[in-house]
């Protein structure tokens, strides 16, 4: 939590855990395109929230200039890439490999987006065909901040210590959009990608250290069911 109750909050959130039996959280989906071979879109996506599952993504095929959606695919993202486990992303068994006939579309250029649940991954490719070849001209990436812990917090008394919706940048906390950081890894007004989210780094909290961020939600209740979870970050331009 954002202050000095995190063993309280812990064994609160194991006994709420218990009390819901077999209840799902929210699915924290993220991922990332990493290009395009033969007729195929790779990448890599994954469910922070239940590592050991593989996830399905749909791949797009749309043109640039008009939108329209071309082609459509899905593949299991449940291929092993050693550069995920080795960063920490869960097993790392969630590549992906997505057939969508590229070599069908005519000459131009297109926009591939990829979804996993709804949520749209946070980089997007540019694809150019000419002359029966396809090359990636741009890949719209977001810089990732690596994997950090994830926590919850909110106005009640506990969590804030008094402070309710009040931040340390002045700004007043708002669900969906504030986060508490550690500003010596990731600056007051930082704007971050999280889990298919993008929040405001606008607070800190004496128990946010190093690759660790505290999320703000409106009620305590929301705060126990979201407990501990890792996620990828990615910082937004």
């Amino acid at each position: 939590m954002k202050y000095k109750f995190l063993f309280t909050f812990a064994v609160t959130a194991f006994l709420t855990f218990c009390s819901f039996g077999t209840k799902a959280f929210a699915a924290g989906y993220t991922g990332y395109l990493d290009g395009v071979s033969g007729d195929s879109v790779s990448g890599w996506a994954w469910d922070s929230s239940s590592p050991q599952s593989s996830v399905t993504v749909e791949v797009v095929v749309s043109d640039e200039e008009s939108g329209t959606v071309l082609k459509k695919s899905s593949a299991a993202a449940q291929e092993h890439y050693s550069h995920l486990s080795a960063q920490g992303i869960g097993t790392g068994n969630y590549g992906f490999s997505a057939d969508v006939a590229l070599s069908s579309l005519s000459d131009g250029t297109y926009t591939v987006r990829a979804y996993v649940g709804g949520t749209e991954l946070p980089n997007r490719l540019t694809l150019v065909k000419s002359q029966g070849s396809v090359h990636v001209t741009s890949a719209s990436s977001l810089r990732s901040l690596g994997i950090f812990k994830t926590t919850a917090y909110c106005p009640c008394g506990g969590c804030s210590e008094g402070w309710g919706r009040h931040t340390a940048t002045g700004a007043i906390a708002a669900s969906r959009h504030t986060i508490a950081v550690d500003p010596k890894v990731i600056p007051y007004g930082s704007r971050v990608l999280i889990n298919g989210v993008v929040y405001t780094a606008e607070d800190r909290g004496g128990g946010v250290k190093g690759n660790h961020i505290d999320i703000f939600f409106d009620t305590h209740s929301e705060t126990r069911q979201y407990g501990t979870r890792s996620a990828e970050v990615f910082l937004l331009p």
